[in-house]
């Protein structure tokens, strides 16, 4: 496949992460975790504006045109960008200093499935939540890095990764009940270079995965655990992916100006033969 990576983003991040296009608004939104900071871009304009967040701020879902909804150090707060106004909606793990939130994103029926993860990135203190309203349950435990997260087009099955377990792991997924069994792995990173962190899902039922550390973006079949192709990104640490535009043609990365590389910290984009899944806003 045939690419030219551009940069979209003004804004240079210290740990870019986690993508989400909006389609009603057609506009890009990330964060900057360690920047604290969520960042926001309109493709109508290109205009980019960024909001300053009290502490670590990790992944987010959009709710409406005022409102997002982001996984904050320890819990979940309701952002009003307009305002600038957070709202605590609920807190988990205040009592383990090592672990905070990191990578979320919302189902097809608008509830906020995101893991936490070790700081120090050795010790199986994470935990895999999933938040529904205002209710907050526990899926999954002893993860390392909970990382990217993503549904197969028929809502059948859930990709979740743990970063340095180097796998894409994948569970049944009962889209009605909200439930996750018989977990499994989809892929192995084997002998690539870098951990896979963030993820997405394209028309296809291809999984399309971030090396940290590794310079580039990878496309799995999760049904035979096989490479199908690479992009290589002009960074070291590529943190994420999602498809983005009206048409979901083309995708978006982050990454993190944590190298040497004169774009690091940039979002670049490119548009793409094969077309992704939306995002799924919050709801409230």
């Amino acid at each position: 496949m045939e690419v030219n990576l551009i940069t979209l983003s003004n804004y240079k991040a210290i740990l870019g992460e986690g993508p989400v296009y909006d389609k009603e608004l057609n506009k890009l939104f990330w964060v900057d975790i360690e920047g604290k900071r969520i960042i926001v871009n309109d493709l109508n304009t290109g205009s980019e504006i960024f909001y300053n967040m009290p502490d670590l701020v990790s992944s987010l879902c959009v709710i409406d045109d005022k409102r997002v909804i982001a996984t904050i150090r320890h819990g979940f707060y309701i952002v009003n960008l307009f305002t600038n106004s957070l709202e605590k909606i609920t807190e988990t793990e205040t009592n383990l200093d090592t672990n905070r939130f990191n990578d979320g994103k919302c189902d097809k029926m608008g509830r906020y499935w995101a893991g936490t993860m070790n700081m120090n990135e050795r010790k199986p203190t994470g935990n895999f939540y999933k938040l529904e309203g205002n209710k907050l349950t526990k899926m999954l435990e002893g993860l390392i890095v909970s990382n990217g997260i993503g549904w197969d087009i028929e809502n059948r099955q859930m990709y979740l990764i743990d970063s340095p377990l180097r796998k894409i792991f994948v569970f049944d997924f009962d889209l009605n009940k909200g439930e996750i069994y018989n977990k499994r792995v989809a892929v192995d990173f084997g002998s690539e270079p870098g951990n896979p962190d963030g993820m997405a899902v394209d028309e296809e039922g291809y999984i399309w995965v971030a090396h940290w550390g590794g310079g580039k973006v990878s496309r799995w079949n999760p049904k035979n655990g096989e490479k199908v192709f690479e992009i290589k990104v002009p960074a070291t640490y590529v943190t994420s992916v999602t498809f983005g535009t009206p048409d979901l043609d083309r995708i978006f990365i982050t990454t993190a100006g944590k190298s040497q590389d004169p774009l690091a910290g940039k979002v670049f984009t490119t548009k793409v033969e094969v077309k992704g899944i939306p995002n799924y806003r919050y709801k409230v």
